[in-house]
C-alpha cells in the first residue's frame, strides 16, 4: 500500500532500528555518567546508600525504559557490582542488600514494563501488516473488476441482449431483406444476428434438405473449416432435432468426442423441420454458458419460421392471420421446449366500425413483439391479441392498461357495453390452438 498512498511506514522495532552495540554502547555510558556524577557529587558515597534517594537508579531505569528487561539488569548489577567493590576497598558499612533489591526490582520492573508493550506494538504491527496486505489484494482485485465492468459497459453499450430485442432486432433486418426462403443474404443476415448475441468467432450456416448437409456453407463468420458429414454432434443434432454442445446434451457420448466443433444449433421451423444448422467452431468461454446457447436455439427457431413463413401456412388466410399463425405457433413452441411465457387476449365485437377502431388503436399502442389479428365477419368481429414473452403478471398490467385505454377512448358508456375480454396463458401449441378455436367457433368449440 505504500506505493498506493505515497508514504513510508516501515513500522520498525526498536530491535530493528538500533544495532546491538549501540545498545551495550548507550547502556554503558549511561551507567558510567551516574556513577561518575555521584563519584563527583558525593566523594564518600557515590551510590547514595545512605542518602534520602538512591539517585543512581535512574541508569538502570532508563536504560531499562529504553531497551528493555535485558539491559536494565545489566546496567543495575553493574551498578551494585560498583557499589561491592566500593565498599570493600573503602572498608565502608556491610553490604546494603534491601537497597540493591529494592535497586534491582525498580530497574527490572521498568525494563519488563518495556517489554510487555513492545511485544504488544509487535502484535499490531504484525496484524496491521496483514491488514496491509489483504487491503492491497482487494485494491488490485477492485481495480481489476472496475476494469472488467468498464470492458463490458463498451460491449454492451447501444445494445441489449435481452431476448425482447433481440427477437425485434431479427423480424426488423430479415423482414428487410424482402427475399423469400433460405438464400445467401438471409443467412448472412441471420449469421450476423447470431454473432451479435452469441459473440461468435468462427461458424457458419449449412442448408439441410433432407436431413442431410449441404455441400457448402451459405454463411460464414472467421476460419470457418469444412465439417464432416459423420461430426458426432452434426450427427446427433439432426437426430435429435435439438441444440447440441460439447457441454451441455453430448455428456453422455463423451466417449464418442471426436469433433472440432463446439455446438451445433439447428433452425427448426414451428412444424419440426430442420432447414438449416448454424455449425459452431470457436466461442468466448464466458459466452458458452446454457443461457447464452438457449438464447441462440431461441433464436435459431424465430429464424426458420420466418424463412418458411409463406410455406408453413395453407393459403386461403390473410397474411396478418398467416404471419399471426406463424406467431402462436412458435409461441407454443417456447412454451413447451423453454418454457417462455406468452399470453393470448380475445376482443368480440358487435359493431364493426367499433372493432374496427378498436383494432386500429390496439395496433398503435401495441409493443414491438405484439401480433394483432382481426376477423372480418359481418355479425361477430374478434380482435385477437399475441404476447410473447408475457407471463401473468403483464398480462393483468396489459389488460388494465388495455381497460383504461378503451373507456379513454369510447367514453364510459360505450365502455360498459364491451364484451369483457377473454384472455390465457400460452402453455402448450395445442392448448393455444384449440383456445383459439373455441374463441372464434364458439358453436364448434363449446
Amino acid at each position: 500500500m505504500n506505493h498506493l498512498f505515497g508514504k513510508q511506514n516501515p513500522a520498525l522495532t526498536t530491535d530493528e532500528a538500533v544495532p546491538r552495540w549501540m545498545k551495550w554502547l548507550e547502556t554503558l555510558v549511561v551507567t558510567g555518567f551516574l556513577l561518575a556524577l555521584g563519584a563527583w557529587n558525593r566523594p564518600d558515597d557515590p551510590f547514595y546508600v545512605t542518602g534520602d534517594f538512591p539517585w543512581s537508579v535512574l541508569a538502570p531505569l532508563l536504560v531499562g525504559l529504553r531497551y528493555g528487561f535485558f539491559m536494565a539488569l545489566v546496567s543495575v548489577l553493574l551498578i551494585i557490582g560498583g557499589l561491592g567493590i566500593h565498599l570493600r576497598q573503602s572498608g565502608g558499612p556491610a553490604f546494603p542488600f534491601t537497597w540493591a533489591v529494592g535497586m534491582m526490582a525498580v530497574s527490572l520492573v521498568a525494563g519488563e514494563f518495556r517489554d510487555y508493550w513492545e511485544r504488544r506494538l509487535e502484535k499490531l504491527t504484525a496484524s496491521n501488516r496483514y491488514r496491509q496486505v489483504r487491503l492491497e489484494e482487494f485494491t488490485r482485485n477492485f481495480y481489476l473488476l472496475k476494469v472488467s465492468h468498464d470492458r463490458l459497459e463498451q460491449q454492451l453499450a447501444g445494445s441489449s441482449s435481452s431476448l425482447r430485442e433481440a427477437l425485434r432486432r431479427l423480424y426488423a433486418e430479415i423482414a428487410h431483406t424482402g427475399s423469400a426462403g433460405l438464400n445467401k443474404e438471409s443467412a448472412g443476415l441471420m449469421l450476423q444476428l447470431l454473432v451479435r448475441y452469441g459473440q461468435l468467432q468462427i461458424a457458419a450456416i449449412y442448408p439441410i434438405s433432407d436431413n442431410r448437409l449441404g455441400d457448402s456453407p451459405m454463411a460464414t463468420v472467421g476460419a470457418f473449416r469444412p465439417v464432416r458429414d459423420n461430426d458426432p454432434l452434426l450427427v446427433h443434432a439432426l437426430q435429435e432435432h435439438t441444440l447440441v454442445s460439447v457441454q451441455t446434451e453430448y455428456r453422455k457420448h463423451m466417449e464418442d468426442l471426436n469433433t472440432d466443433l463446439l455446438a451445433a444449433i439447428p433452425l427448426i421451423d414451428s412444424e419440426d423441420r430442420v432447414i438449416a444448422i448454424c455449425l459452431i467452431e470457436a466461442m468466448p468461454f464466458f459466452n458458452f454458458q446454457p443461457k447464452s446457447l438457449r438464447l441462440l436455439a431461441i433464436l435459431a427457431g424465430h429464424m426458420a419460421d420466418m424463412v418458411q413463413e409463406q410455406q408453413a401456412i395453407p393459403a386461403g388466410n390473410t397474411q396478418e392471420w398467416r404471419h399471426f399463425h406463424l406467431q402462436l405457433a412458435r409461441a407454443g413452441k417456447d412454451a413447451e421446449r423453454f418454457g417462455l411465457p406468452a399470453a393470448l387476449v380475445a376482443l368480440e365485437f358487435r359493431d364493426p366500425r367499433q372493432a374496427s377502431t378498436i383494432a386500429e388503436h390496439i395496433r398503435r399502442i401495441r409493443r414491438g413483439l405484439d401480433v394483432v389479428a382481426q376477423t372480418d365477419d359481418h355479425r361477430v368481429q374478434h380482435v385477437i391479441i399475441l404476447m410473447p414473452l408475457t407471463d401473468e403478471l403483464g398480462l393483468a398490467g396489459y389488460l388494465q392498461r388495455l381497460n383504461d385505454e378503451l373507456r379513454e377512448t369510447l367514453g364510459e358508456q360505450q365502455h360498459q357495453q364491451l364484451i369483457p375480454p377473454r384472455s390465457v396463458l400460452v402453455k402448450s401449441r395445442q392448448a393455444a390452438s384449440d383456445w383459439l378455436d373455441a374463441v372464434l367457433h364458439k358453436d364448434a368449440g363449446q
